[in-house]
């Protein structure tokens, strides 16, 4: 959160792409909708966690891999947090 928050606080447009196990904290905190940034959960985890669109909290939508492949080529910067 506070990488999010320094990257705004610098003017950049983020997106944080979730991705593995971590698109459960698309469901479990909807404090992170707070953060005022798009969220994006890779549609394939949620399928086999049995996520669905409408769990997800405010501000926060599936996607696919490649759309996240088309975002690192459009964007200035990515970062990969492990």
């Amino acid at each position: 959160m506070g990488v999010v928050r320094a990257a705004k606080d610098r003017g950049h447009d983020v997106v944080v792409f979730f991705n593995e196990e971590s698109v459960k904290l698309l469901v479990q905190y909807p404090f992170l909708s707070e953060l005022g940034v798009e969220m994006l959960a890779c549609q394939t985890m949620c399928q086999q966690l049995g996520i669905h669109e409408e769990d997800l909290i405010p501000g926060a939508r599936m996607t696919s891999l490649a759309e996240m492949v088309m975002m690192m080529e459009e964007k200035d910067r990515t970062l990969f947090l492990g």
